[in-house]
């Protein structure tokens, strides 16, 4: 019985051991045969959106230091004006929804709320 396992053994090492096979990648789509343009061709899709999205939200992650500092001024000046303006000129995520923040200034808490 060992000496059945020791060639067992023996056997899986001398067969792992053994050359790879070494296809190029082009070739490896051409034996794929037509099933691999679709599939291609959706992993290229994938890798763009991919990288698209990660841009926008690194863009829209980029805020100025002073964005904030300088809104707290103007609204403690009663610039509300100011302030509206400041925020249209930062085409940040951060910038719209202190916009809509400051749109609903002076009106009922009932309509803030919503």
């Amino acid at each position: 019985m060992e000496q059945m396992i020791l060639q067992i053994a023996q056997d899986t090492i001398n067969t792992s051991t053994g050359k790879e096979l070494e296809l190029p990648l082009f070739e490896l789509l051409i034996k794929g045969g037509w099933i691999m343009i679709p599939i291609l061709v959706l992993a290229v899709i994938a890798v763009y959106i991919f990288i698209e999205r990660y841009l926008t939200i690194k863009k829209a992650g980029q805020v100025d230091s002073n964005f904030m500092n300088k809104i707290r001024d103007l609204v403690m000046d009663d610039n509300i004006e100011g302030a509206r303006n400041l925020c249209k000129e930062h085409d940040t995520p951060i910038a719209r929804m202190i916009e809509k923040g400051l749109n609903r200034i002076g009106r009922p808490l009932k309509d803030i709320s919503t």
